[in-house]
């Protein structure tokens, strides 16, 4: 059992955020933007414009309401997987420390049976961020 009593929570995902994340995400991948310019022959101002509108119709096509992180009691509500279109429900007395994580500004938490809920911090209001980071921690404490 975890040293801490949550309440009713709700964190709700940002759609400007989620849509940031994406294109950062993106244009940090060099291997895409090199593949487009060096094997396809497309300039490097369009290369990186395609990266963009990728992350743009990502945070269109997206439910965003999926990514919203909720803690009911001992319950943990949230996105399974960064693209899943299904939320993931864990309960918080069934979670070990030792699978709780945080790298690189995303956070996973996994239960007994498998079920993870894992999202990154930047979809969420600075405000939001500072409670989730908290809850983390205090999951990873034994």
């Amino acid at each position: 059992m975890n040293a801490f009593e949550p309440s009713r929570l709700t964190f709700p995902a940002s759609r400007w955020r989620f849509f940031t994340a994406t294109m950062f995400s993106s244009l940090s991948i060099g291997i895409v933007v090199y593949c487009l310019t060096r094997w396809f022959q497309i300039p490097f101002g369009w290369a990186v414009f395609i990266v963009v509108i990728r992350a743009a119709f990502w945070a269109c096509a997206v439910d965003i309401q999926n990514f919203d992180v909720h803690v009911d009691g001992y319950t943990l509500s949230g996105p399974s997987f960064i693209f899943s279109s299904q939320p993931v429900s864990i309960d918080l007395s069934d979670v070990d420390p030792e699978f709780v994580s945080e790298w690189l500004g995303v956070f996973s938490v996994h239960d007994s049976a498998g079920n993870e809920v894992m999202a990154h911090y930047r979809y969420y209001m600075p405000d939001d961020r500072v409670l989730l980071r908290g809850l983390i921690e205090r999951l990873r404490q034994p």
